[in-house]
């Protein structure tokens, strides 16, 4: 992880954090849900597995890998400290504090052991670190021989951004250090993984956006103007159009990348 991601972190407020559950569900920082977290580990045996799950956010997913898809032990790592809080209570609440470990890292190398875990996982974070390289270098090195990374990210087009696309991604407040599901594969490769997949998911994305636009501009913007004010609501209906008009282009191309360590 880098200094980018560092701050990017920076933006994970109570309200925002509330903000994307509002969008999303509750638990989960970025969009699909546990039916989503089901399409990429379909065809992974995650029975008894101990997973290491970068960016964990709020723990949500952590929580269905146990509950719902056979995990034994799940590590989340974040670099902000008020989501690991959050992950830590949420375990506590539901009982599962002795299968879900949540954990504030710094950027820079895992703190973790040569073959650690049976798989390791990321759920739309990779996106916030400049050098993908390294992390995933790092991934296979914490994971045993035999084991699996499986990645969820937002990726971009090959095609030269839109305008749209280059005002989201390059300006403002939130920037993302984007790149396309092709080069996460050849960085999976480069780490040493073999058997990569790729699974772009801009289809399933642009209807979901789309939906989410419109719950934003109707049924729930007079939710989000009594719990962040007007002008909050009125930027997230914004953000949300310009996804969805992103999606529509091709720019903004959600998927799932995975391999085997041999």
């Amino acid at each position: 992880m880098s200094a980018g991601a560092a701050e990017h972190a920076l933006y994970y407020s109570d309200s925002l954090i509330e903000n994307l559950q509002l969008r999303w569900g509750e638990g989960f920082m970025s969009p699909g849900g546990a039916a989503e977290l089901a399409r990429m580990f379909e065809g992974v045996d995650l029975s008894g597995a101990s997973v290491l799950d970068l960016g964990c956010g709020i723990g949500g997913y952590d929580r269905v890998l146990v509950e719902t898809l056979g995990a034994d032990r799940v590590t989340g790592i974040d670099i902000d400290a008020a989501s690991v809080a959050a992950a830590h209570a949420m375990a506590r609440a539901c009982g599962l504090s002795t299968r879900l470990d949540f954990r504030v890292v710094a950027p820079g190398p895992l703190p973790f052991a040569d073959g650690a875990f049976d798989i390791a996982y990321s759920k739309d974070s990779i996106v916030d670190i400049p050098d993908k390289s390294a992390v995933l270098s790092e991934m296979h090195r914490v994971i045993r021989p035999g084991g699996q990374v499986v990645i969820s990210d937002w990726f971009r087009s090959t095609a030269p951004y839109t305008d749209e696309m280059r005002a989201w991604a390059t300006t403002g407040d939130e920037t993302y250090e984007m790149d396309t599901i092709e080069n996460a594969a050849a960085y999976l490769a480069e780490a040493g993984f073999e058997d990569i997949r790729m699974d772009d998911r801009n289809d399933w994305f642009r209807d979901l956006a789309r939906d989410e636009y419109e719950r934003l501009k109707g049924p729930l913007f007079e939710t989000y103007v009594e719990k962040f004010g007007p002008d909050q609501a009125r930027s997230s209906v914004e953000n949300a159009r310009i996804r969805s008009l992103l999606a529509d282009q091709g720019q903004l191309r959600p998927g799932h990348v995975r391999g085997r360590k041999p």
